[in-house]
């Protein structure tokens, strides 16, 4: 009996690894008839490069009629959120783009959905954070005791500015603070222009800060609550489709080996010991 369980999970593994590889070279799967594609922007968002090309792919895919975009991420780079955001507004010139805001959906993820016709977000959301923030490690003092130092030949006065080798003079830090300041005023009129804010309201919403999903939708960030379920069938309405259009949603989908091995699903599970609870630490 031993000896058939793991012959089963070998085989397990060696066709979960051949869909799993099928799976990523076929990109995102096709739809059979005119429905929804429902793209995840996951994780710290550094390159942008791969999702433009999802929100590329679904602009010309004519079976698309509509996108709503997962987002779970607590931002990332300036410039990838920008490319992901210009890309964003190009789709829903095109075709309507709902937004749907997770568990996190803060700075540049937040950014990433302003391209959208219209923002959900759960009412325990965490989103918002508009503001940008750029930190400078120093650790000179420590290299001074251990007798280590370093010499610099550079080009211009502002080439090593921000080194770690040396404090940050005042000069530094103002070209670091305007630098930073002319972000802020860019990510400042996109949310003033797609959300119909004015200057005032900004001010005591763009300083940083976390929202919920209910307090951004009471201060107009976001335009309702409500679950990607819900969001999914805002995006058949603007579509024009009917409630039962299907619905391409781009999530990885575990391996059959994963599937087998899991003990909370069937198949090769009901041979191993049932799972330990788990003690999380999460939002209330």
């Amino acid at each position: 009996m031993k000896k058939f369980f793991w012959f089963l999970v070998l085989v397990a593994c060696l066709v979960g690894s051949c869909r799993m590889g099928m799976s990523m070279a076929g990109g995102e799967r096709a739809l059979s008839e005119p429905g929804i594609r429902v793209l995840r922007l996951e994780g710290q968002i550094d390159d942008a490069r791969k999702f433009v090309g999802k929100l590329h792919k679904a602009q010309d895919d004519s079976d698309v009629k509509a996108v709503v975009l997962r987002i779970e991420t607590p931002g990332g780079a300036v410039g990838a959120s920008q490319e992901i955001y210009a890309a964003v507004c190009s789709l829903d010139r095109v075709k309507p783009v709902v937004a749907s805001i997770g568990n996190v959906g803060a700075s540049g993820g937040f950014y990433a959905a302003m391209g959208a016709r219209r923002v959900w977000a759960l009412p325990g959301s965490l989103t918002g954070s508009i503001g940008v923030v750029s930190q400078f490690t120093q650790f000179h003092e420590l290299l001074e005791k251990i007798g280590v130092s370093s010499q610099v030949v550079k080009s211009g006065e502002m080439k090593d500015a921000g080194s770690p080798w040396r404090p940050m003079n005042e000069r530094e830090k103002s070209l670091f603070q305007a630098m930073i300041a002319d972000v802020y005023s860019q990510f400042r009129e996109v949310v003033a222009t797609r959300r119909g804010l004015d200057s005032i309201a900004l001010d005591s919403l763009a300083d940083g800060r976390v929202l919920t999903g209910r307090q951004a939708w009471k201060a107009g960030l976001v335009d309702t609550t409500g679950t990607l379920s819900e969001a999914i069938e805002d995006a058949r309405r603007l579509a024009k489709l009917g409630m039962d259009a299907p619905v391409d949603d781009d999530a990885p989908k575990d391996p059959l080996w994963r599937q087998f091995l899991d003990p909370n699903a069937e198949g090769l599970a009901r041979f191993l010991p049932a799972s330990r609870s788990r003690v999380e630490f999460t939002l209330p």
